[in-house]
């Protein structure tokens, strides 16, 4: 049964309009010295201006407090004051009903009022049980990514030739870039948005982990800002930074040369700008990224395609990737 709280100036007009209410609700009047009751479940405030004026802290922060909820407030007032304060009356009641007061027309006001508190639940109930599945796919993704990173990597163990074993890891890092991803979507209230900041220095630490046995022969400094993308541009520019910073820690310093991989990303305007360099060995000047036949550099270029995505690549000295792609409109 739907609750309605009343709280009127008067008593006696609160008791005058308890009594125009059928058996449908259950009607409580409030005193103005107790408002407890306003911290309790109900689905309808009616007070009039004097209530409303000596405690509209208490009654503007208890809706408040409901929202995305709608919880309507009803105000009982006189014709002329409506048009002295109409602004500031409908920025916080959702409707008014001017004295004297008829029982049709209160049940009628009332029940349109609860009806639309009433789809308003059902609406925020959907919302969550959209925001729980969409959580529940991002973790089972995340774990089914994971299993197939963990299946290469024993599945690499019975490989005796380095060249393919090497191919496995490479595909394993892969995987676990879009589990990343995933993972930190599982974890956070935003479902569809990833902070670029966590995520790309946990995968280049994860990366340099994985392929720097001597911590002081590679430095990196990694520098992105604090931005948020779509998964749908993040999933491409994670394994674009998965390959390029792969290349990078196991090209670019052969034997014992030293160096610094740098990585940064920002925005500017509507476009996002993506930046993996390096002063190692430099790429071939014959080089052509369009016309490799390496599987990894066929990816880069493929998934900048994807992001509508332009790359600039300097060669010498050192390595220089240079990724900008426009922001996807929502």
């Amino acid at each position: 049964m739907d609750k309605i709280l009343i709280l009127m100036g008067s008593h006696k007009n609160g008791e005058m309009i308890s009594d125009l209410f059928s058996n449908g609700y259950e009607i409580k009047n409030l005193d103005k010295n107790d408002l407890s009751e306003l911290d309790d479940n109900f689905s309808l405030l009616i007070t009039d201006l004097s209530s409303w004026a000596q405690n509209h802290e208490k009654l503007k922060s208890r809706k408040e407090k409901e929202n995305p909820i709608f919880l309507p407030y009803l105000l009982v007032t006189h014709t002329n004051e409506v048009k002295q304060r109409k602004q500031d009356i409908w920025e916080i009641f959702d409707e008014v009903i001017s004295i004297p007061i008829t029982k049709s027309v209160l049940i009628a006001r009332v029940s349109v009022l609860i009806q639309t508190r009433s789809l308003s639940l059902q609406v925020n109930q959907l919302m969550e049980d959209k925001e729980m599945l969409i959580k529940e796919i991002h973790h089972r993704v995340k774990n089914n990514l994971m299993i197939i990173a963990s299946l290469l990597n024993m599945q690499s163990y019975y490989i005796k030739d380095e060249e393919a074993k090497a191919y496995f890891k490479e595909s394993e890092n892969r995987a676990q870039s879009m589990a990343l991803i995933h993972e930190r979507l599982y974890r956070t209230g935003d479902l569809q948005n990833v902070e670029l900041v966590d995520y790309i220095t946990s995968l280049a630490k994860d990366l340099f982990g994985t392929y720097v046995t001597n911590p002081d022969k590679v430095k990196m400094e990694i520098n992105v800002e604090n931005v948020k993308l779509h998964i749908d541009s993040m999933i491409p520019l994670g394994l674009i930074i998965n390959e390029l910073v792969t290349n990078t820690l196991k090209y670019a310093f052969p034997e014992d040369k030293t160096g610094t991989l740098i990585i940064k990303f920002y925005k500017k305007d509507n476009e996002f700008f993506l930046t993996v360099k390096d002063d190692g060995v430099g790429i071939p000047k014959d080089f052509d990224i369009e016309n490799s036949v390496r599987f990894g550099m066929q990816l880069i270029t493929n998934l900048t395609h994807q992001l509508d995505g332009e790359l600039e690549i300097i060669k010498r000295p050192g390595a220089t990737f240079n990724i900008k792609f426009p922001e996807r409109e929502k």
